[in-house]
């Protein structure tokens, strides 16, 4: 149980940080950690990373969060996969906290979001997925190991269009304490990176 606690103090932290950018604004300055830099001390707090929002030392966030947009594929004849994610993650161990990834298969063209969230939840408790104030959308837990939970949906044209000119997506679940937590993604930037793989 105390583990648990150790885990999830972190991620409120961080849920407070990003559900509050001015006051984040507002904090004194802190020193961001680059990847680089954490690659040369290992020791060194992991503060940010290419598909995170930059965290500083002390926990708090940058209130400009990245959506990162790629496209692979298996071999030169295989079909491309295109995606785009974000990502949070703890600032002092840089351990992954949970991202939103939505996929769009070049076979159906129907994106797909998969959301990963840490161990250590109520499962069946689900999760809550809501835009700024809109109605939450109830998703179940699909399956779990250890690099964390997954619940995964279709993504609707009105839920595309409510990510693309939403401010923020907030994500709920319950720990084991059945206590909600709540994660906070920032949607600026969606829309423009959504576009480079549509």
């Amino acid at each position: 149980m105390g583990r648990i606690i150790r885990v999830l103090f972190p991620i409120v932290s961080i849920c407070i940080a990003l559900a509050h950018p001015a006051e984040a604004q507002q904090q004194p300055q802190q020193k961001l950690v680059k990847p680089a830099a954490a690659a040369k001390s290992p020791a060194a707090p992991v503060a940010t990373s290419a598909a995170a929002p930059a965290v500083a030392a002390d926990g708090n966030a940058s209130p400009q969060p990245i959506w990162i947009s790629r496209c692979s594929s298996d071999g030169r004849k295989a079909a491309l996969l295109c995606e785009i994610e974000q990502s949070l993650f703890i600032t002092k161990t840089g351990q992954l906290v949970a991202s939103v990834n939505v996929k769009l298969p070049s076979e159906t063209r129907q994106p797909v979001m998969m959301i990963q969230l840490p161990v250590g939840l109520f499962l069946p408790g689900g999760v809550n997925l809501q835009i700024d104030e809109g109605k939450p959308q109830a998703l179940v837990i699909q399956t779990c190991d250890l690099k964390g939970c997954y619940a995964a949906t279709t993504v609707s044209p009105e839920l595309l269009g409510s990510m693309k000119s939403g401010k923020r997506l907030s994500v709920t679940f319950q720990n084991l304490n059945k206590e909600n937590v709540n994660l906070a993604f920032v949607l600026s930037g969606f829309a423009e990176g959504y576009d480079k793989i549509n």
